[in-house]
């Protein structure tokens, strides 16, 4: 897949959470360093190893974003940690390609001498990464009073010894806790991240999981860029385009809504008529997710997703571009975005009915807002198109509703 690199669908990611909450991304890159360069002391992993054991520490909070303690850091550090670790373990395991790895963010805040699965093929690293996490907790909320050896009476009982040793090494050597004082530590940090290596399959699925990081801010926005995905393979089975055009629509159709991750869901999901500040809030989603892909994903698949929301008569937005402008992927995702919030209203709007979306769709092709051509398609092939999409929901929320399942099971045993 030439569409995006395995580093940057990883800082697709990270960009998408840190717009949730910057503090908890901060925190996983911190603690990523430090492993980073307890395991470079060691001498033991591949550049390679290295990058992948790094991601997941970036990762390691992830379960933050869906529980109740996200701005009480040392709350779901310490007193409470459960929640989010069972959360973030669930994620990896049910949504992401990352399975193998799921169980270092489980176990993350369990003591050494405690760990269940001494055999599991990441019971060291886990080990390591309580280290790295308790290390960077306590020097950002102790301050000057920070002593990196304050640990060491712990050691071999609630934390490893040898993790221990790899960080005092690590601190010796590169200075870590000064260089993250600095901000130096990014540089050394993204220049691992450049030996990222996915197969095309798992950037597939990586990619496929960022949908579902949508709904740490709204669950109507995910369900929505479904919709969308959906419609959208329907009009390319529909309406010739290029099997290059029809890849990068897919994507668009999967990325076109990133930026919402910025939107509080207060307005997403307010379901009245927004002021117009509101409005302004609402409509610079288009700039973040812009901000987010710019650089990193194939142009011609940015393009379509920053055109969503413009209209063929030059009406929409952000740029008020016209039919000519655009290509007829782009006016596919502008047609499938607008049905997709028909079908899924936000707030305690009902669904439209058949007839009503019909009549919406084509009073805006014949004031020249949609594409005819598409709006067509879709009112030719309307139950079938929506057999699809009520195929594509089951499919793609079966897995997140079998991990909301699991997790409201096992956090209340």
């Amino acid at each position: 897949m030439n569409l995006i690199s395995s580093r940057d669908i990883f800082y697709v990611i990270c960009d998408i959470l840190r717009k949730l909450d910057p503090k908890v991304m901060n925190h996983g890159l911190r603690t990523a360093y430090l492993l980073y360069k307890m395991m470079q002391c060691k001498k033991k992993y591949e550049d390679f190893e290295m990058a992948d054991l790094c991601m997941i520490a970036v990762l390691h909070d992830i379960g933050t974003y869906k529980t109740d303690y996200l701005s009480d850091h040392l709350r779901y550090e310490s007193r409470d940690s459960k929640a989010h670790s069972l959360y973030g373990y669930l994620f990896l395991l049910y949504l992401t390609p990352l399975k193998d790895m799921s169980k270092m963010i489980l176990y993350h805040h369990t003591d050494f001498e405690s760990f269940p699965e001494r055999e599991y093929e990441y019971a060291e690293m886990t080990g390591w990464l309580n280290v790295a996490e308790k290390m960077d907790i306590y020097q950002n909320a102790m301050g000057s009073k920070f002593d990196y050896t304050m640990f060491q009476k712990q050691a071999g009982t609630k934390y490893s010894a040898d993790a221990l040793e790899a960080l005092y090494q690590a601190q010796k050597k590169f200075d870590v806790f000064g260089k993250i004082n600095s901000g130096e530590f990014k540089n050394e940090l993204s220049e691992l991240f450049d030996n990222l290596i996915f197969t095309n399959e798992f950037k597939r699925d990586l990619l496929i999981s960022t949908l579902y990081l949508l709904s740490f801010r709204s669950e109507a926005v995910m369900k929505d860029t479904i919709i969308t995905i959906s419609l959208c393979i329907s009009f390319a089975e529909k309406i010739y385009i290029s099997n290059e055009e029809s890849e990068n629509l897919y994507y668009a159709a999967l990325l076109h809504d990133v930026g919402m991750c910025a939107v509080p869901t207060e307005i997403i999901e307010s379901g009245r008529k927004l002021s117009e500040e509101e409005t302004r809030t609402l409509r610079s989603h288009v700039s973040v997710t812009e901000s987010i892909l710019r650089g990193r994903i194939d142009q011609d698949c940015l393009d379509m997703i920053l055109m969503h929301h413009e209209r063929c008569d030059g009406s929409g937005y952000p740029h008020r571009l016209r039919d000519y402008q655009m290509s007829k992927p782009a006016k596919m995702l502008q047609v499938a975005d607008s049905i997709a919030a028909l079908i899924n209203p936000k707030g305690s709007k009902e669904p439209k009915s058949k007839e009503a979306i019909i009549k919406i769709l084509e009073m805006e092709a014949d004031a020249g807002k949609l594409n005819s051509e598409i709006v067509r398609t879709f009112v030719n092939f309307y139950d079938k198109m929506m057999e699809n999409v009520d195929a594509d929901l089951r499919a793609f929320l079966a897995d997140y509703n079998d991990l909301q399942n699991d997790y409201n099971v096992k956090i209340s045993q």
